[in-house]
């Protein structure tokens, strides 16, 4: 009922207090009558009206309002015009009565018997605004301070029963020009004279080295997961693992989380309990709250209290955000209220919490709305996607203006090898310091691999190819003090699939600099420059003599200019001991933006740039690779094996090497050194390219789908985890996927939760798919 309550518009809240009876415990199923009443009344009231309304969908944050001053034109409001205040009294009550203005808002086309601002005169107490004051003879020319101490916490207020506004009057009069209303998911009623508190607490968050922080937590009933900003986890020194998941907040574009971690908290004055979740990492949670610091003597009625956070009305940034599975249970249901339109505290594990209105004659126009979803209907839409035609589209004017920097400041050296420049579309000089983020990241994970010797064994030999090979390099001493740099943090990721490279570093060009931008906010990402796996993988299949290898290295064997390698500085030392050294990558790098775009674009060049001596190799690069991996063929093998030479020529001028050959043909097996030749495939052994496991012998495609344990009943969440493991581009296994897309589609119809027991019907047809040999 608490919730409900708190969504209510403040008319509708009035309507419900007027309706109550005191003596009379409430329910919730009297409360849902009310609403279904109110809401048919509403509705015959509003029958064959129209409404000439502009309604601006708002999401996560809303800044619909446009601020227009109906005396000088500026985008400000009326009670902030300085030329407004410099008028007499009297010509200020002129101007407010010739232009239809209300007396006590001071905004247009209402009068003050419809006003609903609860703000008086600060002078005298009236119905009218401070500006139309007119002084008596008796009076002092000062304003009365707004004290908070006016009202007194009322221990009679009802349990989880927040404060209703008295506004009764429904007719708010047409909107003036200029101005949107933004229709705000949460049906909170929007004042544009009072601030609204949200629930915020401060608690101690253990890190990475067993002590505690200090963080600042929102806490949001209306979400299902639990955020924290990556900021506060850097400063945690906690690790995270990789999570691919899309967080939808109230209808906004989707964010991506940035990985998953677990933290454990308590309250800020005592350790005897204690809370864990876990938390998807995201760059910025809401922005700082409240939208500005409030008097500081709303929090003398509290005084008494042990409250959550002491510091509610300063404004300050949120660290972390705790969704509704820990959230309400913290809740204990007494609350404790100010009076009309002010503040209540509400009692949790972390102390009291106070929310609610606040009156003030400050004007913003940001709503803070959280309402946040952990999206998995990715995977729906990817599923479904793999069978839709590819459009064409053009190129957006960034993509246009990466391609055309990338024309303009390409070269190649006189190895032959390629030097590109960062593709920037804002000016670098925008980032700030990244040293000591760098250096605390550096910290963490030097910490966390002295714990795993064999890690760290392959972390300090990738580093030590990376230099060994000219792909790093000492920063210069005369340049250490060199402002105009940004430092890349780096961490491991293991990949056991691998042949080659079990372990590779991954370098974070997403990490904001004090000015909170990050390498990546200021790079173009560039346009796609090759085809969809789906037409490569076709074409892959019209040649007689197939062919398929991969470049080696591939981003590592383009260079990046002189100029821009001081924004690809690292930290690293092969032994604590060590001083940390500095370092500068100079050559394209995992992790930058930018990144994909240079390398494959760079790959096509090569392509066109040789097309007269290798045609082959030419057409195949251009037709042929996706990223660094090879599909071609020929139709003989002569033609294959003339292919395989071009390429090998024309890669090897470009300072590429195509390793890992296989072919369906031991005649062009045979003309690829061994050295570059992964391994002679065996008679019934299988490769996999783009996902699909091939057999070169026989020259076919296979799937393999391995299907988790029977089990008694399966939610949503689980059949679409089996569903995505299905990667089928070509469409083989459509007679197959069929069966999974109507099943998916009766799951949507039913409108079940994810992690909700699917029907018994269809429970049944699931369990029985993989015995029927589909796959």
């Amino acid at each position: 009922m608490f919730i409900i309550q708190f969504k209510l518009d403040s008319t509708t809240r009035g309507w419900w207090e007027r309706s109550l009876d005191s003596e009379k415990i409430l329910s919730l199923s009297e409360l849902l009558q009310f609403l279904t009443n109110h809401a048919r009344s509403l509705m015959t009231e509003g029958y064959g009206v129209k409404r000439n309304i502009s309604n601006k969908k708002v999401t996560l944050v809303a800044s619909g309002f446009q601020l227009h001053c109906s005396y000088c034109q500026n985008n400000h409001n009326l009670n902030k015009c300085d030329a407004f205040q410099n008028l007499s009294v009297q010509k200020r009550v002129n101007f407010v009565k010739s232009n239809n203005i209300c007396f006590n808002c001071l905004t247009q086309f209402h009068r003050k018997s419809a006003c609903k601002s609860t703000n008086k005169c600060r002078k005298c107490g009236k119905s009218h605004h401070t500006l139309l004051h007119f002084m008596t003879p008796n009076e002092p020319n000062s304003s009365i301070p707004r004290d908070a101490n006016n009202s007194v916490l009322s221990a009679s207020a009802q349990v989880f029963h927040p404060v209703m506004s008295d506004a009764t009057n429904t007719d708010t009069g047409p909107n003036p020009p200029n101005v949107n209303n933004p229709s705000i998911t949460s049906c909170s009623g929007f004042d544009s004279n009072s601030q609204v508190l949200l629930c915020t607490a401060l608690v101690n968050v253990y890190d990475s080295f067993g002590g505690t922080q200090l963080c600042r937590v929102l806490l949001d009933p209306g979400s299902q997961a639990c955020l924290i900003t990556n900021s506060c986890l850097e400063r945690l020194g906690l690790p995270r693992k990789r999570a691919h998941v899309r967080i939808s907040c109230l209808g906004a574009s989707d964010t991506r989380t940035n990985g998953i971690s677990e933290i454990k908290f308590t309250p800020h004055f005592t350790s005897n309990i204690s809370f864990v979740t876990s938390v998807y990492v995201v760059n910025k949670i809401v922005g700082q709250l409240p939208h500005f610091s409030l008097d500081s003597s709303w929090s003398e009625p509290f005084s008494d209290l042990k409250l959550a956070d002491p510091t509610f009305f300063k404004s300050g940034p949120i660290d972390i955000l705790i969704g509704v599975n820990i959230a309400l249970p913290m809740l204990k249901g007494q609350s404790l209220s100010l009076g009309d339109s002010k503040p209540f505290a509400v009692r949790s594990d972390l102390g009291w919490i106070v929310a609610g209105n606040v009156p003030s004659e400050e004007m913003f126009s940001s709503i803070a709305v959280n309402s946040i979803q952990v999206v998995t209907e990715d995977l729906v839409s990817n599923f479904w996607k793999l069978d839709s035609v590819p459009e064409a589209s053009l190129l957006t004017s960034e993509e246009r203006a990466c391609e055309d920097h990338f024309i303009e400041t390409h070269v190649r050296n006189e190895d032959g090898r390629y030097v590109v420049r960062l593709p920037f579309h804002s000016p670098p000089s925008k980032l700030g310091d990244s040293r000591e983020s760098a250096i605390r990241r550096f910290n963490s994970l030097e910490h966390s691999l002295i714990k795993k010797p064999a890690i760290y064994s392959q972390y300090r030999d990738f580093m030590q190819e990376y230099l060994t090979l000219g792909h790093m390099e000492l920063v210069p001493k005369h340049d250490y003090a060199k402002r105009e740099a940004y430092y890349l943090p780096h961490h491991a990721v293991l990949r056991d699939s691998s042949t080659t490279t079990k372990l590779r570093v991954v370098f974070d060009a997403s990490a904001k600099s004090t000015t909170g931008h990050s390498l990546n906010d200021l790079q173009m990402v560039g346009p796609r420059v090759q085809r969809d796996v789906y037409p490569i993988l076709l074409s892959f299949r019209t040649f007689q003599i197939a062919v398929c290898a991969d470049l080696e290295k591939m981003f590592r064997q383009i260079k990046i200019s002189s100029e821009d390698t001081n924004w690809q500085r690292i930290l690293w030392r092969d032994n604590p001991k060590e001083p940390v050294k500095e370092y500068r990558l100079t050559t394209v790098t995992y992790g930058t933006s930018c990144a994909p775009y240079l390398s494959t674009r760079t790959l096509t060049q090569l392509a066109l740039d040789e097309r007269e001596r290798y045609p082959l190799a030419s057409f195949a690069t251009l037709h042929h690779f996706y990223v660094d991996d090879l599909l071609s063929g020929a139709a003989t093998e002569k033609e294959a094996v003339e292919l395989v030479w071009q390429l090998k020529e024309m890669m090897r001028n470009g300072g590429f090497n195509l390793r890992k050959w296989q072919s369906n043909s031991e005649t062009v097996i045979k003309e690829v050194p061994e050295n570059q030749n992964l391994k002679v495939v065996q008679n019934d052994e299988e490769i996999k390219i783009l996902g699909i496991r091939w057999n070169p012998k026989s020259d076919f495609f296979s799937f393999s789908v391995s299907l988790q344990e029977q089990k008694c009943a399966y939610s949503k969440r689980e059949v679409l985890s089996e569903i995505a493991r299905v990667f089928d581009p070509l469409g083989l296994l459509s007679p197959c996927v069929v069966f999974m897309k109507i099943l998916l589609q009766e799951l949507w119809k039913l409108n079940l939760e994810w992690d909700e027991p699917i029907p018994e019907d269809l429970n049944k047809q699931w369990a029985a798919f993989p015995e029927r040999n589909f796959i």
